[in-house]
Order: structure tokens, then sequence, then C-alpha cells
């Protein structure tokens, strides 16, 4: 892999990392709580269900799963399932999750946590991306498992500055969003891109 082919990969690598989806969205919203440990605790649960696809991709597990039709429509309902549960819980919330003072009780820093990763290791996505766009920067030149390990790994770290930009970006907004009608309108709108979410993830079909 020579750097020119590293760096193109660079720059598709961030950009796909900086789209929003359902782990972004949630990221966001806890950002706007003031409390830093929130969105980390998102972001460290994300990090650690991408280290394992990126694993399963290397070791080839990711290929045996998707080749099954029965494992894949597993995961697309279980995921589905769970992105619309996190959106109605998102509705429900109110002004919770961005309330510091508010008196519902927030989730426990390890709740968001296994929530990102849940959200991350129930998605199909996830696993299609991998095979299909990391072997896409592999040189036929060299150990294609070492290589697939190293951009895997450099996706992960691209993903942790995406994250990070967002978590920046929310912090910065905080007292813009400190008013129970806005904390209310940004939980419902965040609810709805997850259900949104999980409704498309329906849609999505196993490649031949």
């Amino acid at each position: 892999m020579d750097w020119t082919h590293y760096s193109l990969f660079v720059v598709a690598g961030l950009t796909v990392a900086a789209a929003p989806g359902p782990t972004v969205l949630q990221i966001f919203a806890q950002s706007l709580t003031g409390d830093i440990r929130r969105p980390v605790s998102l972001i460290a649960g994300s990090l650690l269900a991408n280290a394992l696809m990126v694993s399963a991709t290397v070791l080839g597990i990711s290929a045996v799963i998707l080749a099954s039709q029965t494992a894949f429509d597993i995961m697309r309902w279980i995921g589905s399932a769970y992105l619309i549960y996190l959106g109605i819980q998102y509705w429900r919330m109110r002004g919770a999750v961005l309330s510091p003072a508010s008196p519902t009780p927030a989730k426990p820093y390890r709740v968001l946590f296994f929530q990102a990763a849940l959200t991350s290791l129930t998605n199909p996505k996830g696993l299609v991306f991998y095979i299909a766009f990391l072997p896409q920067f592999v040189a036929p030149v060299g150990d294609p498992q070492f290589q697939l390990a190293v951009l895997g790994a450099s996706y992960i770290l691209l993903c942790l500055i995406a994250d990070s930009g967002y978590v920046l970006a929310g912090r910065m907004l905080t007292r813009l969003f400190a008013t129970p009608r806005a904390m209310r309108i940004t939980n419902r709108l965040t609810g709805t891109a997850l259900i949104a979410a999980g409704l498309s993830l329906l849609r999505v079909q196993r490649s031949a």
C-alpha cells in the first residue's frame, strides 16, 4: 500500500465517518447535556463495535455472516427493532436527556456505552461497509490481511476524530439548547431520525 492510496483512503474514510448516522445523532444529543462523559461513553461503545467488526472482516467472519440470508435477516431485524426502540425512548425523554437538573434519572454511562455498541453491532450495514470499502484500498503486493488490519485501525481513528468533532460542536451549542423547549425539540428530532433509520434498515438487502 503506497501513500497515495492511503491518502485517498483517509479522505474517503473521514468523509464516511463524519456522515450523520444513528450513533452520531446520539453522540451529538448527549454532547448538549454539558456532561462530557456521556458522549465519551457512546464513542467508546461505538469504537469497540467497530473494532470487533474490523476484526471480523480481517478474519473473514463477516463474509461468512453475510453469506447466510438467515444470519443477515436476524441482524437486520434486531438492529431495526433496537433503533426504533431507542427512537421511542428519545421521544419519551422530552427534556430529560439534555437537562442536567431534570428530576428524571439520566442513563448510567455504562448503559450508554453498551447502547452505542449494540446500535453498531446489530446494523448489518456496518459489515457490508467494511467488506465493500476496505478491500478497495488493499494493494496487490503485500499481505492483504495486514493491510486490512491497518486500514481498519485507521478508519477507527478517523471515526474517533469525526465523533470528537460532533462532541465539540455539541458543547459549543450547549447554551443555545439549554431551554426545555429546545431540549424537547432536539430529543424528538433525534428520536424521529433513529426511528427512520430503523425503518430504513428493514429495506436493506443482502448483496448477492
